[in-house]
């Protein structure tokens, strides 16, 4: 991936509150804020140039599980903050996207819209809120590449903001660099590269434990594993859970305590095929 200036302007001072971000050389820009900021957030929006945008609303889990999202497009976006207002409790982000050239039409909101819930599912960083999957319209071959472009830009700028529910891509879009780990205990076998980013990638077919350690129970990392069973990420095949997809997490230690069920040192746990751990392999 190459190099990126981005400018990021806090509205009231707070690094939580109504904020925007820009990418250099980019025609896009994104506005976001807490839900009782949400007039503050519109201004910004408004006074960038406004138009059609694609918007997510996030809901933070307080118990270490996976965030809610909904992802949406309008061309009129305060009014459709006050009906998600009226009628959603659970959100308390508001991300807009957005042209302030007004190059991004109708259409390209709606491609954006869903290839966003597309690939939100398939990543499972989140637990999705769309009760339907919208189809992605037929748009020009040519407009294709600019709006996976201004697509890549989102998930560059989500993490920023504070919503890591993408996973971006590595380093030069190579795996090569990327080292092949190994877990291999209480009878499941799971296999895992460690991403340039320090993100632990967990292979599909990969195996966990399907019981748990008693002590588990109150580990931050439960409510995170219950969310991957519930969204089909982890499904039982006999006497063990088998990863139904490739899956990020956020550490090697996330990785394997949900694999082990239980607490776990992630660089003691994953090994090379040498056998060397993590921690070895990380301090030369």
């Amino acid at each position: 991936m190459r190099s990126q200036k981005i400018t990021l302007y806090l509205a009231g001072g707070l690094p939580r509150g109504a904020r925007s971000a820009s990418i250099d050389q980019w025609s896009g820009k994104v506005v976001a804020g807490p839900r009782n900021e949400s007039e503050q957030v519109i201004d910004l929006f408004e006074k960038s140039g406004g138009g059609s945008c694609v918007y997510f609303l996030i809901g933070r889990s307080e118990e270490g599980g996976l965030p809610h999202s909904y992802v949406g497009e309008s061309d009129q976006i305060a009014e459709r903050i006050k009906q998600h207002d009226r009628k959603k409790e659970w959100w308390e982000d508001i991300v807009v996207f957005f042209a302030p050239d007004r190059s991004l039409t109708t259409v390209g909101t709606k491609y954006l819209e869903a290839i966003c819930i597309e690939r939100l599912q398939t990543t499972g960083r989140c637990i999705l809120e769309n009760s339907a999957n919208p189809s992605k319209r037929p748009i020009p071959h040519e407009d294709v590449d600019g709006l996976e472009y201004f697509f890549d830009n989102i998930v560059t700028l989500l993490p920023l903001l504070g919503y890591d529910i993408f996973v971006g891509p590595s380093k030069d879009g190579s795996a090569k660099k990327e080292q092949e780990l190994f877990l291999s205990r209480k009878g499941i076998n799971a296999k895992a590269v460690l991403r340039e980013d320090g993100q632990l990638k967990v292979f599909k077919g990969s195996t966990a434990v399907l019981g748990e350690t008693p002590s588990f129970s109150e580990h931050p990392y439960k409510r995170l594993r219950d969310d991957l069973i519930k969204i089909g990420k982890l499904i039982q095949e006999g006497e063990v859970l088998v990863f139904e997809d490739d899956y990020t997490f956020g550490s090697p230690s996330a990785a394997a305590a949900i694999i082990l069920g239980n607490s776990a040192n992630g660089k003691i746990e994953w090994k090379d095929k040498e056998g060397e751990t993590l921690k070895d392999l990380l301090n030369k």
